[in-house]
């Protein structure tokens, strides 16, 4: 059997429509989901985030690339491996972390973390955004690019897709907005090394969620 090579050209295609519909979520559907009350909000958050974000990620996969999902994102194979490495990693964070937040600037400990937070922030997050961009998009254009290119190319993305949620609450102005896009590029390159040095992605899901859920302590 005669393995075919599937052109990458569909990504991009793939990224404008998904980037087009959660700029329809953030921006005009999410104003309903604030009327809701906090704990089904919360739900219907995470329901349409893994429809926008998971669903179609599967079924591309199953349907273009013909092969198993799991497999290809990286989810069945170096689970001891990726667990080494976000051990240290998350190890990092932490130091960083108390460091500047306890030491330096003097904050306490936030441990009032509401439900959505804890589904949306933590928990959902590492596992959609990861998904998509370390164990998708990455792992194809590493098909076609250096993973130098396709890890820079794949975090300039990353830091698009967080332009419509800081619109929305109104984050989006200059110059303030250079230190969180300089944040959310840097971040996602150390994602991509994560993911190419443990070759699986449940590190980078662990890690992701891990430093969010930091952010939410410290701040």
């Amino acid at each position: 059997m005669v393995n075919v090579k599937v052109n990458n050209h569909y990504i991009w295609v793939y990224f404008m429509i998904f980037f087009t519909i959660w700029c329809i979520r953030e921006l005009w559907f999410v104003q309903y989901l604030d009327l809701i009350d906090p704990v089904p909000r919360a739900i219907a958050s995470a329901v349409t985030k893994l429809v926008i974000w998971i669903i179609p990620v599967i079924f591309i996969i199953n349907i273009v690339e013909n092969t198993d999902p799991y497999s290809f994102l990286g989810l069945r194979k170096n689970i001891k491996k990726g667990l080494i490495s976000t051990g240290w990693v998350t190890l990092v964070f932490i130091s960083y972390f108390v460091v500047v937040n306890i030491i330096i600037l003097g904050k306490n400990i936030n441990f009032q973390i509401e439900f959505n937070q804890w589904l949306n922030t933590v928990l959902l997050v590492g596992i959609t955004e990861e998904i998509v961009f370390r164990g998708f998009l990455l792992r194809k254009l590493i098909d076609s690019y250096k993973f130098w290119i396709a890890n820079t190319i794949t975090s300039l993305l990353f830091v698009s897709i967080h332009f419509p949620i800081w619109l929305y609450k109104g984050l989006f102005q200059f110059p303030n907005i250079l230190g969180s896009i300089i944040s959310v590029f840097v971040l996602s390159i150390i994602f991509g090394f994560v993911y190419k040095k443990s070759n699986s992605l449940w590190s980078v899901i662990i890690v992701h969620s891990s430093y969010n859920l930091f952010v939410l302590l410290f701040y």
